[in-house]
């Protein structure tokens, strides 16, 4: 019996136009199909396996985007919990300062403190009250002109003629003006930081209780009222309750000895 046979045409362009006829036996055609055959089912199975390790590729890769996902969270939480108190969120991990900035609270500080030496100072009795002759120092033991006796000068003597301008020291409130045995027309200024200043001896009183003074304002007038031998004016200065020598709070002035 003869071997069936496959005559398949084949044709091309080139140059001419060219025909030829290819002779095949029937078991050649046989293993050429079975040969795309298996060609096309090895194709078929590695597309099944790149797409399944794909598959699992995108799974394991789910985790880390959901981990991405919370990170700017668990930042914003560290952040909040390291944050000044007086910070306030602004995005994700930035921060603003509240009100008054770390710098910003400095100056400010630093301003407060400037302030408050600046206000002490001017609370500070730092000039003379009026002018004159100084004719009695602050003592503890002194004889007394008139009573002939010893006892704690609290202050000093400043001859003047009467009607001087006796001047406030510093600023302050004036706590006391009147009679007072003794010291006869007197005024007292609190100056707050726990300085009181008293002038005796006045001829005359310009200020009343409650009265804000300045430095330089004029409170009284220089007289001989009270025990005074001579128109002066008697000036103390008592720091913390106790009376302290008022030269001690005495910037250079005019004061002849």
């Amino acid at each position: 019996m003869t071997e069936p046979r496959w005559k398949i045409p084949l044709m091309w362009h080139g140059s001419a136009c060219v025909a030829r006829i290819l002779d095949v036996s029937a078991d050649a055609a046989r293993g050429a199909v079975s040969l795309v055959i298996v060609l096309g089912a090895l194709l078929f199975l590695a597309g099944n396996a790149a797409l399944a390790h794909r598959q699992g590729t995108l799974a394991a890769d789910a985790p880390s985007e959901t981990s991405y996902a919370a990170m700017p969270d668990t930042l914003a939480l560290l952040m909040r919990r390291e944050a000044p108190p007086e910070s306030e969120p602004v995005g994700v991990t930035l921060w603003s300062l509240g009100p008054v900035g770390l710098m910003a609270g400095s100056f400010r500080s630093a301003a407060d403190s400037l302030t408050a030496q600046v206000e002490r100072l001017a609370a500070t009795p730092s000039i003379m009250p009026t002018q004159g002759w100084l004719t009695s120092n602050f003592s503890r033991r002194r004889l007394h002109p008139l009573l002939h006796i010893f006892r704690p000068h609290e202050g000093i003597d400043i001859r003047a003629a009467i009607g001087t301008p006796i001047e406030a020291p510093a600023a302050g409130t004036v706590i006391k003006a009147g009679w007072e045995q003794g010291y006869g027309w007197t005024v007292e200024i609190d100056h707050g930081y726990g300085i009181v200043t008293r002038y005796a001896h006045t001829s005359r009183m310009l200020v009343r209780p409650g009265y804000r003074v300045q430095r330089g304002d004029i409170i009284a007038r220089v007289g001989r009222s009270g025990l005074a031998e001579a128109p002066h004016l008697h000036y103390e200065v008592h720091q913390g309750g106790r009376a302290v020598d008022p030269l001690r709070f005495v910037l250079p002035s005019v004061i002849a000895d």
